[in-house]
């Protein structure tokens, strides 16, 4: 995890508190196109890394898991 926040669920609440609504919305849709692609979780791992994802996902999270997860996340009223 980068120095900027303290784990993966700050950093997703500092976007879901900073970020237009708009862009937020464009976000989970992309989401829900990535993770529609037939990829298996080592697929997933390399098109993040080519997207410039620079951490893993949070244990115990596989790459999609933890993207269906974030998507959830900006889907609802998730506290953080």
């Amino acid at each position: 995890m980068l120095d900027e926040f303290e784990d993966h669920d700050a950093a997703l609440q500092d976007y879901r508190t900073t970020t237009h609504p708009v862009l937020v919305a464009k976000l989970r849709g992309e989401l829900a196109e990535f993770l529609a692609l037939p990829l298996d979780e080592p697929g997933y791992a390399m098109a993040l890394s080519e997207l410039g994802m620079e951490v893993d996902p949070p244990a115990p999270y596989a790459p999609s898991g933890w993207l269906a997860l974030v998507a959830s996340h900006l889907t609802t009223d998730h506290p953080g």
